[in-house]
């Protein structure tokens, strides 16, 4: 018998990071922020970015599952979903979700 074809690897050329959960690669990136949402407004600074991630820094919490749209301050980038807020030091590390974000914009 033969060998099965090979398939790809799916997580090949991923920075998997010390977790092994990360499935694209991070960029990273120093660029001021807002998160809006039920009209509250967040200044927070972008850290990193991925295909479909964004990683920002804030000074409060936002509740994972909260819905927030991004914008820098000349556009939209898009809207976002909380997956994360993890407290670092003074501030909190959230993790978006952004399947629908514009990235020449960030």
């Amino acid at each position: 018998m033969s060998s099965p074809p090979s398939v790809p690897n799916q997580t090949s050329g991923s920075d998997k990071g010390a977790s092994g959960k990360r499935l694209h690669a991070r960029l990273s990136v120093q660029r001021e922020v807002r998160l809006c949402w039920e009209g509250r407004v967040l200044s927070a600074r972008a850290i990193d970015i991925s295909r479909f991630g964004l990683l920002v820094e804030a000074e409060k919490a936002v509740a994972p599952g909260t819905i927030v749209s991004v914008q820098t301050a000349a556009a939209l980038i898009g809207r976002a979903c909380v997956r994360h807020c993890t407290p670092k030091g003074a501030k909190y590390r959230i993790g978006l979700h952004m399947p629908d974000r514009m990235m020449r914009q960030l």
